[in-house]
C-alpha cells in the first residue's frame, strides 16, 4: 500500500509544478505586451477630451488677428476655419461631410455692388477694421443715391406744379378773387341773414351752403363762427321754402 500511494503523491506534486510554470509564463507574456491594449479606459471621457481639444484648436484659429479671404465661385467650396465670406455669397452646411461650404449666389449683382467702390485693403487678407471701413463706404454711397433721388423728385414736382404764390399773383392781375371755403360760407350766411336780401337770394344762399357743409371740416367751421345757429333760426321762418332749405343744410351738416 505504501508503494502504491507514492506514485500518486508524485503525480500531484508534478501537476502543481506544471501549473505554477504555466502561470509564470503567462505573466511574463502579458508584461511584454502594449499596456495600452489592456488598460481599462472610459470611451466617453476620451471622446469628450478629443472634442474639447478640437474646439480649442478651432477657437485659436478663429482668434487670429488677420482673416483669410475666401474667394467664392459658382461651385460649392469647403470653408476652412477662420475664413471670412464676402458679401453676395451663399453659405450652407453639408450634412454628408459636416463641413461648411460657400459659393457665389448672384455674381452680377455682387459685381455691380462693388463697382465704383474700391476697398483700400489687401487682396488676400483684411482685418475687422477694414470691414468696418468698407461698410461705412457702402452706407455713404447709399445715402448719396437716396439724396439724388429726392432732388430729382423735387425737380419733377416743380416742373409739373406752380407755387400758390405765383397762382395768386396771376389771379390778381386778372382781377379774380380766390376765396376759401370758410370765406364763401361766411358770405353765404351773411346773405341769408341780411334783411335786405330777397327770398330768392336767401334760398340760393342756403342751396349753395348745403353743398359746402357736406364736408366735415366745413361743417365744423360753420359751427365755429356761429353760422349753424343762424341756419337753426331759419327753421322758425314763416316762409316754407326757407324752413325746407334750412332743414336740408342742417341735415347735410349733421350727417358728417
Amino acid at each position: 500500500t505504501a508503494h502504491q500511494s507514492l506514485p500518486s503523491s508524485r503525480m500531484a506534486l508534478l501537476g502543481r509544478l506544471l501549473g505554477l510554470l504555466m502561470a509564470t509564463c503567462l505573466t511574463f507574456c502579458l508584461s511584454h505586451q502594449n499596456p495600452k491594449e489592456f488598460a481599462l479606459t472610459n470611451p466617453e471621457k476620451s471622446s469628450t477630451k478629443e472634442t474639447e481639444r478640437k474646439e480649442t484648436k478651432a477657437e485659436e484659429e478663429l482668434n487670429a488677428e488677420v482673416l483669410e479671404v475666401f474667394h467664392p465661385t459658382h461651385e460649392w467650396q469647403a470653408l476652412r476655419p477662420g475664413q471670412a465670406v464676402p458679401a453676395g455669397s451663399h453659405v450652407r452646411l453639408n450634412l454628408q461631410t459636416g463641413e461648411r461650404e460657400a459659393k457665389l449666389q448672384y455674381e452680377d449683382k455682387f459685381r455691380n455692388n462693388l463697382k465704383g467702390k474700391r476697398l483700400d485693403i489687401n487682396t488676400n487678407t483684411y482685418t475687422s477694421q477694414d470691414l468696418k471701413s468698407a461698410l461705412a463706404k457702402f452706407k455713404e454711397g447709399a445715402e448719396m443715391e437716396s439724396s439724388k433721388e429726392d432732388k430729382a423728385r423735387q425737380a419733377e414736382v416743380k416742373r409739373l406744379f406752380r407755387p400758390i404764390e405765383e397762382l395768386k399773383k396771376d389771379f390778381d392781375e386778372l382781377n379774380v378773387v380766390i376765396e376759401t371755403d370758410m370765406q364763401i360760407m361766411v358770405r353765404l350766411i351773411n346773405k341769408f341773414n341780411s334783411s335786405s336780401s330777397s327770398l330768392e337770394e336767401k334760398i340760393a344762399a342756403l342751396f349753395d351752403l348745403e353743398y359746402y357743409v357736406h364736408q366735415m371740416d366745413n361743417a365744423q367751421d360753420l359751427l365755429s363762427f356761429g353760422g349753424l345757429q343762424v341756419v337753426i333760426n331759419g327753421l322758425n321762418s314763416t316762409e316754407p321754402l326757407v324752413k325746407e332749405y334750412a332743414a336740408f343744410v342742417l341735415g347735410a351738416a349733421f350727417s358728417r
